[in-house]
């Protein structure tokens, strides 16, 4: 992906003043044609990146923010702090930074990125419409992103369209496989899937999906909670008082009561489901992962 930089800093190719702009589209505020060395910059951003790729989400937070109140015109650590504030699941102060991102006619590497954890802000936040627009913006910018589809997937299953849902979510299937296999990604999607088929009323076909869910990552307990109520409908109370285990097990581990409500799916933000997360798009095998990018 452009801009796939490991919080190094390094930009892509400078475009030169005298080239054309990229095409416009349709899909909402575009980012810019070329990514340039002339916006508002600060070297504490490369440490709020690592922060992030780390896991510290928190102190990249509030680096960003220190940054942002000492030069309130750099767009880019508004990005960084909203990012880092979605994947605290802080959405309401999320919002308006990425939405700021977003519009930036800055062109700073996570700018094209905004986007995606904007959607996903609205999408927990209940706002489908603009969560949808924000997705379908970041998947004509970055085409086939599979995080980005599946929340669009998660949309149309909410809204009950449930053939738009199926098809959405088989391309994020497809995109958490090639050419990077993510194992927790798939098994989100696997579980999503398997929603829909007891929408449809296939217990058979969602028992299957929670077991491949499995199969992929043991280690979520909303999959084996699903899986247990599925094995109830068929009566098979052995194998459900059994998963239940399994997922009582894993919320003990979590530091959390067993019967918790699980939060709303995600990503990734990294997210990293961070990813979902909120969860991060794969970076092209030539280009070093950023931690900010979804």
């Amino acid at each position: 992906m452009v801009a796939a930089f490991a919080g190094s800093g390094t930009l892509a190719q400078v475009v030169p003043p005298n080239a054309p702009p990229a095409s416009a589209t349709n899909a909402g505020p575009q980012a810019p044609a070329a990514e340039v060395a002339d916006y508002p910059d600060d070297a504490r951003l490369k440490v709020a990146l690592r922060m992030l790729g780390s896991g510290s989400t928190d102190l990249a937070r509030m680096t960003a923010a220190t940054v942002l109140s000492e030069k309130p015109d750099c767009d880019r650590a508004a990005a960084i702090q909203g990012i880092a504030l979605n994947k605290l699941k802080r959405y309401e102060e999320a919002r308006p930074l990425l939405v700021r991102a977003r519009r930036s006619k800055q062109a700073f590497p996570e700018q094209r990125h905004a986007a995606h954890f904007l959607g996903w802000c609205c999408y927990h936040l209940g706002e489908l419409e603009l969560a949808r627009e924000a997705f379908e913006a970041h998947v004509a910018s970055v085409p086939n992103e599979p995080d980005s589809t599946f929340g669009l997937g998660l949309i149309a299953l909410d809204e009950d369209r449930l053939d738009d849902a199926d098809r959405l979510f088989g391309l994020a299937l497809q995109g958490f496989t090639t050419p990077k296999d993510r194992p927790t990604d798939r098994a989100r999607v696997l579980v999503r899937m398997s929603d829909l088929a007891l929408r449809r009323d296939d217990v058979a076909g969602a028992e299957a999906l929670l077991r491949r869910s499995v199969e992929a990552s043991a280690v979520q307990h909303e999959t084996w909670s699903k899986l247990a109520r599925v094995y109830d409908r068929l009566g098979r109370t052995g194998e459900a008082d059994a998963a239940r285990a399994n997922a009582d097990r894993i919320l003990t581990a979590l530091g959390r009561k067993t019967g918790d409500a699980p939060p709303r799916d995600a990503s990734a933000p990294g997210a990293p489901a961070a990813p979902a997360s909120e969860s991060a798009p794969a970076a092209p095998p030539s280009a070093p992962k950023n931690p900010a990018e979804p």
